[in-house]
């Protein structure tokens, strides 16, 4: 009926038929579902993470994968939201800075498209939580203060994308949420330079306002 619901009804076939059919056989129709879905909606979040998890999970190369998403960057060279896809299938599989990278093409292909820069935010905000939660279960003290170290490092790296996404968002919650994380990191290191902790002041006066 051509009823695809932004992509939706794909995500959700192919997780119909990964219950009905668990077999290999089962398996890569799942996944021809979702290449389906993929080539006409590549900025699904669904069908993107559908086939990431594939990938991951059946050992094929996910170089398909991102060869799927260079075709689409090719249909349409200059959609900022693939570019952001990207991105999210590169923090997905653990390769950061090739992540990076897509968010920064992602926002340079249009400096107003908000989730470039959130997207970048998120994945160093979230890997610094992940070096926080492994400081907090050390027990060698010079391993401890390594992760520490690490997880300063990677949380700062979240304040330059925050502070752009803040700038050039437009929706009210999402821009609360960003000043919110702002707040938050800044909080944590005002103590060690002016800057930071104006910059808490600053997150704090607007989330009171």
């Amino acid at each position: 009926l051509n009823y695809f619901e932004d992509g939706e009804v794909y995500t959700k076939l192919a997780d119909v038929m990964s219950k009905l059919d668990t077999t290999a056989a089962g398996k890569k129709a799942m996944k021809s579902v979702l290449e389906e879905g993929f080539s006409k909606f590549p900025s699904n979040q669904g069908i993107l993470i559908g086939l990431i998890n594939y990938y991951i999970t059946s050992g094929e190369d996910t170089d398909r994968l991102f060869s799927l998403l260079d075709d689409a960057k090719k249909n349409e060279p200059g959609n900022a939201s693939l570019y952001y896809v990207e991105g999210q299938a590169y923090k997905q599989i653990g390769d950061l800075d090739k992540a990076a990278k897509a968010y920064d093409e992602s926002a340079a292909k249009d400096p107003k498209y908000v989730f470039a820069y959130i997207g970048k935010g998120q994945m160093y905000y979230d890997k610094a939580l992940e070096l926080q939660e492994k400081a907090q279960n050390e027990l060698d003290d010079a391993k401890y203060m390594a992760l520490v170290q690490d997880f300063e490092v990677t949380l700062k790296k979240c304040i330059e994308p925050f502070e752009q996404a803040y700038v050039v968002c437009e929706d009210a919650a999402i821009k609360s949420t960003i000043a919110e994380y702002l707040k938050q990191i800044y909080y944590r290191f005002r103590d060690q330079d002016p800057k930071f902790q104006a910059g808490y002041e600053k997150y704090n006066a607007l989330l009171n306002n």
